[in-house]
């Protein structure tokens, strides 16, 4: 993923919101005329409740207004810690969050837009990341590189399943929102690998190359890290432990792309 890529997803996730409408006030005519109109002659969608609140058709009860919209997607992107997103419905987020559904039903007008913007969250994290490794780094090309790698496989270990989640269900949406997100963030991603390449190209540290099969190959290492741990287990012993294994996959990985790169 590129840094066009991150910064990009920030606005690409940031407002997928539904407006929802507004609660109706019955308390704000005379009390006479609220009590004087018969049941049977309400308008369709109203209720008389006590104190003479009502509120619209779908949003959520007074009980519920604690869980937001942004909760929903904080929960749907833990859920994505644990299971794989053809697992995750507006149904079972409901359940896990112990609200009714009508409330997510409220906010998100079919799954697609739940998924949706799981990504924009995930991709605004794997942005945070990306800041965090360049402000360590020396903002050279190899160091440039080296954080991006590291932030993606970074959000690889936490949310092992962010590319099953673009590429299983993003790509397969095919609804207007998703395939203009997918292939911002892919164009992009792409984009900010060439700049780096090409300055590294210019001040002779780095030899040209085929930028979306580096791009791809990056993502493949990150993804399959994760998938691929139960063999890396078997195969380093038991004496695994994972996060100073995930350390040292990273200085690995990071290692062989730049040796790969470098000018002959």
């Amino acid at each position: 993923m590129s840094r066009g890529t991150l910064t990009t997803s920030r606005s690409a996730g940031a407002d997928w919101r539904i407006p929802g409408p507004h609660a109706i006030n019955a308390g704000a005519m005379p009390k006479s005329i609220a009590r004087q109109r018969p049941a049977a002659k309400r308008p369709a969608g109203k209720s008389a409740l006590r104190g003479g609140k009502q509120r619209g058709i779908g949003r959520p009860a007074a009980g519920q207004q604690t869980v937001g919209r942004e909760a929903l997607i904080t929960r749907t992107c833990e859920m994505l810690m644990q299971m794989p997103p053809n697992r995750i419905t507006r149904a079972e987020v409901a359940r896990h969050m112990n609200v009714d559904p009508s409330l997510i039903r409220y906010y998100f007008r079919d799954r697609s837009t739940l998924l949706l913007a799981a990504v924009g969250r995930l991709t605004a994290e794997l942005s945070r990341l990306m800041e965090e490794e360049l402000a360590r780094s020396d903002l050279t090309p190899a160091s440039r590189l080296r954080a991006r790698v590291s932030a993606l496989l970074k959000l690889n270990v936490t949310y092992p399943f962010f590319h099953r989640l673009m590429i299983d269900e993003l790509v397969n949406l095919n609804t207007p929102a998703a395939v203009r997100f997918v292939d911002q963030l892919t164009r992009e991603g792409v984009a900010g690998y060439a700049e780096i390449i090409e300055t590294g190209v210019r001040e002779g540290v780095f030899r040209r190359t085929n930028v979306p099969f580096l791009f791809l190959a990056v993502i493949g290492m990150c993804e399959f890290f994760i998938n691929g741990m139960p063999i890396l287990r078997i195969a380093m012993g038991k004496d695994f432990d994972q996060r100073a294994i995930s350390q040292r996959y990273r200085e690995f990985i990071c290692d062989m792309i730049l040796d790969g790169l470098k000018s002959k």
